[in-house]
């Protein structure tokens, strides 16, 4: 199956947004497994298996997260170094003065 590649920068509260959605998503198949003990829908072990595999995305999402400088509200200016981090795409080519 293809799989894909997602890089997205979120704020801290998105990301634990994220991350308690996951375990919401996790535990609810966790709760299948347990009522598929009691001979409702799939075998429990397949909703064990889907469980470990949302606890694997939940943690790889925090292996491959890192903190990103803080920028000034006004755009690009990161707060501990003085210097323009804003990105290629949110820049005015059109009116660059070295033009």
């Amino acid at each position: 199956m293809p799989r894909k590649h997602i890089d997205v920068s979120v704020s801290h509260d998105e990301f634990e947004d994220l991350n308690n959605a996951l375990e919401d998503h996790r535990d609810g198949f966790n709760q299948m497994a347990e009522e598929a003990t009691n001979g409702f829908g799939l075998e429990p072990e397949y909703w064990a298996g889907r469980a470990e595999e949302v606890e694997g995305l939940r943690e790889t999402i925090h292996e491959h997260s890192s903190e990103e400088p803080e920028q000034d509200q006004a755009g690009g200016e990161d707060t501990r170094t003085g210097t323009n981090t804003e990105s290629a795409r949110d820049q005015d080519f059109e009116s660059d003065p070295r033009q």
